[in-house]
């Protein structure tokens, strides 16, 4: 006859990193990649300049203004898929800004700005994956909390309820009554005897 083993206990669910952790390394690259950036100078049309300027001072604002509060809010609950998923949307439309400068850049502008713009694209790309997966993680981490929950909920429902605990008398028979004490009657007190008259004669000797 075999013997059953015990299943082994499920291992912890890895902790999410913090999306401003895993995003922090290539939004720095991209800030200084795009402020080093001379378009005036480029070699290129003036209205493909100025919507090129445009995308740029839309890159910084959102990297000063809308990032941050969305960022401080994905890092109080990593674990939060509706939390960090705005940071992914947002990261995901910045990089597409970016891949529109990169692309004009490589046409019109110095190798060095051509450089310095296409590894900060690059280094956002990784980084814009890194975080999705660690979204897919949280998601699935999520899903076997709800299962294990939901496992747990149905033992409990199917387990049978307990059984009260019996109450055991014990029978001595009938009470036994201490028998009410009689009274003593008191004692009678003798008659006062009467004394001698003065008319009596004594008697004789």
């Amino acid at each position: 006859m075999g013997v059953t083993s015990a299943p082994l206990p499920s291992q912890p669910a890895q902790a999410s990193p913090k999306a401003s952790d895993v995003l922090h390394p290539a939004l720095s690259q991209v800030s200084q990649a795009i402020v080093a950036l001379n378009i005036s100078r480029w070699k290129a049309p003036g209205e493909v300049r100025s919507a090129t300027q445009q995308n740029v001072d839309s890159i910084q604002r959102d990297l000063n203004n809308t990032l941050p509060g969305l960022l401080a809010t994905a890092d109080g609950n990593p674990e939060s898929v509706s939390a960090v998923f705005p940071v992914y949307r947002n990261i995901d439309a910045l990089y597409d800004v970016l891949l529109r400068v990169s692309g004009t850049a490589m046409l019109a502008a110095p190798a060095n700005e051509v450089s310095s713009v296409s590894d900060a694209l690059s280094k956002l790309e990784s980084a814009r994956a890194d975080l999705a997966n660690a979204i897919l993680n949280a998601s699935k981490n999520n899903e076997t909390e709800v299962q294990n929950l939901k496992l747990v909920i149905q033992k409990a429902a199917a387990a049978p309820p307990a059984a009260a605990p019996k109450t055991t008398v014990v029978n001595d028979g009938p009470a036994q009554t201490t028998a009410p004490k009689k009274k003593k009657k008191p004692a009678a007190t003798p008659a006062a005897t009467p004394p001698p008259s003065s008319g009596s004669t004594p008697p004789q000797q």
